[in-house]
């Protein structure tokens, strides 16, 4: 079969399934089908469909690793000297490639646009700082997430080449909690800001970073150790049919101490490696003080949702002599390995 018909089955086979997709991605949905049930399905799906990448980011992992982090240049060293254990690791050594040029441009972006209304708004007490065209008016972004030393980390725990997620939640986020843009910050924790675990991937890491100091206050990043987090799952049932996808602090409680919890408040420039999927987390309750937070979705060329098919796809952009490397991770979702 030829590329274009291949093309144009794929996309009649994403037809069909967008309205399934979209509906299992949703409370109602998750709690009828399952949300354990529809990421099976998901990754069933996505296999297939995008099996070309999949089978082309795994061989390239497990062939042309050294060559591919040689060519994308800086620290050979493999196996990494910073590896995620137990679903996470923190960097506060400050050492990351380009992390001192990313801290400078949030600074600007902070200072244009931080505690103002606008358009784009993840919930209102989440509030994206990127517009169309910043990752190429501030490069910084993109070359740190595709840094040899940050790569390696996180091909060290996915055991694949990763993608950035080129649909929401965007593989690249700058986002301000603000309790003052919030309107509805007298209500109760909801959303974001209550325990869950992320469905999209399965492992998948995120890189989070602070572009300003974070204390209580911020409403900082908290979490559960994946170990925590499969203990206190099974008991409730999470992701079995019957439960959503939002857990209550009460809930989570019965299970764990809360002293267990693990709060990502630390100065500018410390990089949290997080799989979110495997790790009970919430964020930006009470944001008293401005949070600025650097987000970096990256994953499998295999999701366990529907959402490239029903979702539109962010491009990232891609400077001219790129390696391979960069361009693995950049690329389209239909792309395979670049030769």
């Amino acid at each position: 079969m030829n590329d274009a018909k291949g093309r144009m089955l794929a996309k009649s086979a994403d037809r069909c399934v967008r309205r399934m997709g979209a509906y299992l991605a949703t409370d109602v949905g998750m709690k009828r089908f399952g949300l354990g049930n529809a990421m099976q399905l998901g990754r069933l799906y996505n296999r297939v469909r995008y099996r070309r990448r999949w089978n082309s980011h795994l061989e390239a992992c497990r062939g042309r690793l050294p060559g591919l982090l040689q060519e994308n240049g800086g620290d050979l060293t493999f196996p990494p000297k910073l590896r995620m254990k137990d679903g996470w690791v923190l960097d506060s050594s400050h050492s990351l490639p380009h992390l001192d040029r990313l801290i400078e441009e949030t600074g600007e972006i902070i200072r244009e646009c931080g505690g103002r209304k606008h358009s784009d708004i993840q919930y209102p007490f989440l509030r994206s700082l990127l517009f169309p065209g910043d990752l190429k008016k501030y490069p910084a972004f993109l070359d740190f997430v595709t840094s040899t030393e940050l790569l390696a980390t996180v091909i060290d725990y996915l055991g694949t080449i990763p993608v950035l997620s080129k649909v929401r939640p965007p593989g690249v986020r700058f986002m301000e909690s603000n309790v003052k843009l919030d309107p509805d910050s007298h209500l109760p924790p909801r959303d974001s800001q209550l325990y869950h675990i992320d469905f999209y991937d399965s492992p998948q890491v995120y890189v989070l970073v602070l572009a300003e100091d974070v204390t209580p206050e911020c409403g900082p990043w908290t979490f559960l150790p994946a170990s925590t987090t499969d203990r206190v799952a099974k008991e409730l049932g999470y992701r079995e049919r019957g439960h959503g996808y939002r857990v209550q602090d009460a809930d989570v409680y019965q299970y764990v101490d809360k002293s267990a919890e693990i709060v990502f408040a630390y100065p500018k420039g410390t990089v949290l490696f997080i799989d979110s999927s495997r790790c009970f987390h919430f964020g930006s309750r009470n944001a008293v003080k401005p949070r600025f937070m650097v987000m970096y979705g990256l994953q499998s060329p295999c999701r366990r949702d529907f959402a490239y098919a029903y979702m539109p796809h962010e491009d990232f952009p891609i400077p001219k002599g790129a390696s391979r490397l960069r361009r693995m991770l950049l690329g389209t979702i239909d792309d395979s390995l670049p030769s």
